[in-house]
């Protein structure tokens, strides 16, 4: 590409970046709601230019929307990514042409190891800190960005993952004709010491180069633009899926051009309103009360210092020196009967009935009292399955839009990762020309799915058995193979100790061989003794004279 192309390239990729931070700016009022009255310690949530560690406490007067939040955040992410316990499988997809693999015990073993591998190396890396923050960004800003890369680009071994959140006013992004993320703008900082690290030396604008001796930790604002690739040829190698700028954003010049194979930025919302492009969440409902309840909480402690320190009437005259407030300060007057405190009117008690009122709407809205576990000790499972069931009413929606808008994408990704760079165990040969995989959540609140299905099963086994003895040949109903598959499916037993197809039949054959051998045994048994005892009788016959029957 010539310079007068990728000048061109450049400016138009600035143009579109800017087009898309005004559409983004129709929601940065929301954002400083936010970080004003819930995330007083979030940075850079609009256009604005980042303060490191700048605090924004002067309009919180109350923690219930931070701590109502909080809740519905932590109650999100230990239902769907429980750091304690594999939380996702994989699988063919059951529509699939292949999907009856499924079945083969070679196949299940190959997912099974391979989503182990993911979810130890997911553990190795900084992915639960990150989604920590993110599922804090969910539930009150409303949309989150998430980059996905490898550790060492340079080491041809897979050597691990890296996640970096990115801030809601430092990313603006757009979708395609199916309404999938597929073009993401990522505004960063970089010192010209850092930027001297990161690009070739000869591709870095001119301010850049003059500052690596002076002052290297001068800061410049990159643009990173991933969009898809126009230009692919499919059937080749080497032609990525998404091309990669970096754009140096005051000199509009284009400081590395690649490519990925996958999108390397994740984009999930919490919710969407028809016709827009940017998520919300439950403080955009709750931001009135919000609001109010802090105006509310500050105007009470404005009144309480009255109560507790109110003004004093003293007379225009007869004070002797300068009159002092603090305590145990002595004051001289000539009239000291004209002294007194000023009578407190306020209600308090009326602000705090509305105060209670507000928290406890703001707690309705994020579901805060519903998801928390009632604290009872020695609960049943068929309790725990019960809470469980609620959670999954109240917070379905949005969990089924976290799993396919940030979850799917950051374990397909991770997965296509460490296929090419051989951090996963040699595929079986059963799966040559597998194109897609399905992802299967495994976390408690998918457990809670298949148990429901699972009691069920159980319920009509235990009624079929019941009448079973009344009329045995229901039984033909039931399927036990079928069975047996089914609850392993649904309560993930391993692939190690479920036994394969062949085992199972040649174990069968081989019971079947010993039973048909315990038979024989036995009928030549009754066979002996039957002969055994007739043997007296047969002597006693054969000792009667023949004549005598003549």
């Amino acid at each position: 590409m010539n310079t007068v192309k990728r000048e061109e390239l450049a400016q138009k990729i600035i143009k579109r970046y800017n087009k898309l931070v005004i559409e983004r700016t129709n929601f940065e009022e929301f954002f400083r709601d936010v970080r004003n009255y819930i995330r007083p310690t979030k940075q850079a949530v609009d256009s604005s230019d980042l303060t490191v560690a700048q605090r924004f406490t002067n309009k919180r007067f109350d923690s219930t929307a931070s701590e109502a939040s909080r809740i519905m955040a932590t109650s999100m992410q230990n239902a769907l990514i429980p750091q304690s316990s594999r939380w996702f499988g994989l699988k063919i997809p059951d529509g699939h042409p292949m999907g009856i693999l499924n079945n083969f015990n070679p196949v299940s073993a190959w997912f099974q190891e391979s989503s182990m591998r993911i979810f130890n190396s997911l553990h190795s890396s900084n992915f639960y800190t990150v989604m920590g923050e993110a599922f804090y960004d969910f539930v009150t800003f409303g949309t989150i960005n998430i980059l996905i890369e490898e550790k060492d680009l340079k080491d041809e071994n897979f050597a691990g993952f890296n996640f970096k959140g990115i801030p809601v006013g430092r990313f603006v992004f757009d979708e395609d004709y199916t309404g999938k993320t597929d073009t993401v703008y990522w505004e960063y900082i970089r010192t010209s010491r850092q930027m001297h690290q990161e690009f070739e030396k000869k591709m870095l604008p001119d301010a850049v180069v003059e500052c690596l001796e002076d002052n290297p930790d001068k800061q410049f604002t990159v643009i990173k633009c991933i969009k898809p690739n126009e230009d692919k040829e499919y059937g080749k190698a080497d032609s990525f899926g998404f091309t990669s700028y970096d754009v140096e954003k005051s000199s509009k010049l284009i400081l590395k051009e690649s490519g990925f194979n996958d999108l390397p930025f994740v984009v999930a919302r919490f919710e969407r309103v028809t016709g827009e492009l940017w998520g919300r969440s439950p403080a955009d409902i709750a931001m009135p009360d919000i609001i109010s309840l802090n105006r509310l909480r500050e105007m009470e402690l404005k009144a309480l210092s009255k109560a507790v320190d109110p003004p004093i009437l003293a007379p225009d005259e007869n004070i002797l020196g300068t009159f002092r407030l603090n305590p145990n300060a002595i004051n001289f007057t000539r009239d000291p009967e004209r002294w007194k405190f000023m009578r407190f009117e306020g209600r308090l008690d009326f602000s705090s009935l509305k105060a209670n009122e507000l928290k406890q709407s703001i707690r309705n809205i994020y579901l805060a009292d519903q998801l928390i576990l009632p604290e009872k000790l020695n609960m049943t499972a068929e309790e725990i399955i019960t809470i469980r069931q609620q959670q999954q009413r109240l917070l379905g929606p949005q969990i089924a839009r976290m799993e396919a808008e940030c979850l799917g994408p950051i374990i397909t990704r991770c997965f296509n990762i460490m296929l090419r760079s051989d951090g996963l165990p040699p595929a079986p040969e059963e799966l040559e020309g597998l194109d897609e995989i399905e992802i299967q959540y495994l976390g408690p609140i998918a457990r809670t799915q298949r148990l429901e299905g699972m009691q069920s099963a159980q319920a009509w086994v235990q009624q079929l058995v019941s009448v079973a003895s009344v009329k045995p040949e229901v039984l033909d109903h039931l399927d036990s193979d079928a069975l047996a598959d089914y609850i392993a499916d649904m309560t993930s037993v391993p692939h190690q100790v479920r036994a394969s197809d062949e085992d199972i039949a040649q174990a069968r054959e081989e019971r079947a061989k010993v039973e048909a051998e315990n038979r024989q045994m036995a009928m030549n048994q009754q066979l002996a003794e039957t002969a055994n005892k007739a043997a007296p009788a047969v002597k006693e016959l054969s000792e009667v004279p023949i004549g005598l029957f003549q």
